[in-house]
């Protein structure tokens, strides 16, 4: 962490998790750099940790590394609400 990375190698350092970008600049949905802050698998910890350095960092992306749809018969946004 402290360096900007390209999605690429943040999907390749942090498989599965998410992370928090400080820094970021965003062209698409996929086509982002940025510095992380923080990440983890855990998505309640991650949050938490997200809240707490809100007043340091102000403007803070957040991305999953993984796979979100893991069942395209039901709806994304009801997957990334239980997703543990």
């Amino acid at each position: 962490m402290g360096q900007k990375m390209t999605w690429k190698a943040m999907v390749k350092t942090y498989p599965d998790e998410w992370v928090a970008l400080a820094n970021y600049e965003q062209g698409d949905t996929l086509d982002i750099t940025g510095t992380v802050i923080t990440h983890n698998s855990d998505k309640k910890t991650f949050h938490e940790t997200v809240r707490k350095l809100m007043p340091r960092y102000h403007d803070i992306a957040v991305r999953y590394t993984g796979q979100l749809i893991t069942n395209p018969d039901i709806p994304l946004l009801w997957q990334i609400t239980h997703t543990d």
